[in-house]
């Protein structure tokens, strides 16, 4: 068995996060300069950070929106934002306006959205998680750019990390407490999602896997909540590397960067008390890696034009 690449993120922004989430590289195609998003989950804020050129980061500016929100995407029109909250999807105009997509889960407040992602035909796949992690309690949903939503995928406890193989015929799941990344067959033409099946068991990896990216070459990335670790594995499954970090709790991962050969990792001080907190000073930072590997730039959720 081939020993897996050792690599070690450092930290790379200090926002005093509670709950950083769900960062994605905005390349700017849409409108705008490129930048990365993120969230501050437990506070409701969506940050935009600039990356400067010497690969540092440069002005950062901060949404007060109400919480809680967990994912954050760019969109086509240039400005304006797409998030996921407790009850569904908006989108946050440059004003700081809100516009509400879709709503499936007002009036339930035991349950809330959490990680989402857009596929490569602008369709934004988003799923749940009960506060209380109560088992099978959860959906992941696919709202397509006519503005429809659509229920894919019942029986989930916490829906996390989803992203596309290069080539869009696969798309890879983490549903957090089993352990596992599974993997299904894409129809990029529809947004069917069929044929589940385990892509990697996780269970001797420290830590359950949280957000995930998938680069330019089909390698998988996972946040490791828990296991103070990024791993990538290959398209067959297998691990080819792990990122160590020096905080616990893992949440996401994207490339960003001009050259999309930076994954930058979001991380958490959510669970951790004093004596934790104490050891862990850089919880609730940015951190990043350079692995020598690139990935690819979000698609942006195609806003429905009648809305």
């Amino acid at each position: 068995m081939t020993t897996p690449t050792a690599l070690a993120a450092r930290r790379w922004l200090e926002v005093g996060g509670v709950h950083l989430e769900g960062i994605t590289w905005d390349d700017g195609s849409a409108g705008g300069a490129p930048r990365l998003l993120l969230v501050d989950l437990s506070p409701g804020l969506v940050y935009e950070v600039d990356v400067d050129a010497h690969g540092g980061p440069g002005t950062v500016r901060r949404r007060d929106l109400t919480a809680p929100i967990t994912a954050v995407h760019p969109t086509t029109v240039p400005g304006t934002l797409l998030v996921a909250d407790g009850d569904g999807a908006a989108l946050v105009g440059p004003d700081g306006t809100v516009e509400r997509l879709a709503d499936p889960l007002a009036g339930r407040p035991e349950i809330r959205m959490n990680d989402g992602n857009v596929d490569p035909e602008g369709r934004y796949f988003v799923g749940s998680m009960a506060y209380d992690t109560t088992p099978d309690a959860a959906c992941l949903y696919r709202l397509d750019p006519d503005g429809s939503l659509h229920t894919v995928l019942t029986g989930v406890t916490v829906s996390n990390g989803i992203d596309w193989s290069p080539d869009a015929t696969l798309c890879y799941f983490a549903d957090t407490p089993l352990a596992r990344i599974d993997v299904f067959d894409y129809d990029r033409a529809t947004g069917a999602l069929t044929g589940r099946r385990p892509f990697a068991d996780t269970t001797a990896q420290p830590g359950l896997p949280d957000g995930l990216t998938v680069d330019a070459e089909g390698f998988v990335w996972v946040a490791f909540w828990g296991g103070s670790q990024v791993c990538c594995f290959a398209p067959d499954g297998t691990l080819s590397a792990i990122v160590a970090l020096p905080v616990s709790q893992v949440t996401s991962c994207a490339f960003g960067g001009p050259d999309l050969d930076r994954l930058f990792v979001t991380t958490s001080t959510e669970g951790l008390d004093d004596d934790a907190l104490a050891a862990q000073p850089d919880a609730g930072s940015v951190f990043v890696v350079e692995p020598g590997r690139r990935g690819r730039a979000a698609t942006p959720f195609a806003v429905p034009a009648a809305r």
